[in-house]
């Protein structure tokens, strides 16, 4: 998946949608992405019955990727965000943001609830912590358990207090450095609403390759779209469907060696 910068190309399309979603902000603006496997001029093998191309198209959810922890402080306590991949759920004309929640740590205490607001603004990314409950002590042989007691009975000290969710233009957040905060999009290739297409090797009878392409939509199978297919490597080693190129390196009745010099197009 390519990594973007935090540009002008993701700002329009996080604030030109125009649906509402939760606190007044807009739904931001899905992405069509294709994932395809293998990848190109690269020796591959693949057993009888395994797919040797397959293509996904689908939709892309915004996000804002965080690839170093993230220190900041709240309520004279410090605290870190663990890296990932933190979907965009709301775009104002201004500004974009992230509710990340249950992804804060501590070396001091163990953190048992945390929310966090990400904030894509101007192309700086700013981090705004909203609520952090942490127990004054992160020796616990049984977290969920131990949690659950503690809370209960009073035993352990719970400190950190909850905030308004909802962040406006006033709202300033601490900056986050531009090369740890950068503009993605979170692909899912099995999420609902995606189309898969693959070609999958069923074996050799002397020169003639045989294989099955299939299609799937939300992880089912089409069945009516798919086929056998068969091809002759007497004279030509390259085989080819739906725009895609493979070369046959090898083959036999147990597996195929083979290169994709171009992947399938769109339908």
């Amino acid at each position: 998946m390519k990594i973007m910068t935090l540009g002008a190309a993701l700002l329009i399309a996080l604030t030109t949608s125009g649906c509402q979603s939760a606190g007044g902000l807009s739904y931001p603006m899905l992405k069509h992405e294709v994932f395809e496997t293998p990848p190109t001029n690269i020796e591959f093998r693949a057993e009888i019955g395994q797919p040797i191309i397959t293509r996904v198209d689908g939709l892309a959810w915004p996000a804002l990727k965080i690839k170093n922890p993230v220190a900041f402080e709240f309520e004279e306590n410090s605290y870190s965000l663990k890296p990932g991949l933190y979907r965009i759920e709301g775009v104002a004309p201004s500004y974009s943001q992230v509710t990340v929640r249950g992804q804060v740590e501590s070396d001091n205490a163990e953190v048992v609830n945390s929310r966090v607001a990400l904030i894509l603004r101007g192309g700086q990314c700013e981090l705004i912590p909203l609520m952090i409950q942490a127990s004054a002590s992160n020796d616990v042989a049984n977290p969920i358990k131990e949690n659950i007691k503690g809370l209960i009975s009073g035993e352990r000290a719970i400190f950190g207090s909850s905030a308004s969710t909802e962040v406006d233009t006033t709202t300033n957040g601490q900056p986050i450095d531009r090369a740890t905060c950068l503009a993605d999009y979170d692909f899912n290739p099995n999420q609902p609403g995606s189309s898969k297409r693959e070609l999958v090797y069923l074996g050799q009878s002397g020169d003639t390759l045989r294989f099955k392409y299939r299609e799937y939509y939300d992880n089912l199978v089409r069945a009516a779209f798919s086929n056998d297919l068969t091809y002759n490597i007497a004279e030509d080693n390259v085989i080819g469907f739906r725009g895609a190129r493979i070369e046959v390196v090898d083959a036999s009745n147990t597996e195929l060696t083979y290169l994709i010099r171009r992947h399938m197009e769109d339908y």
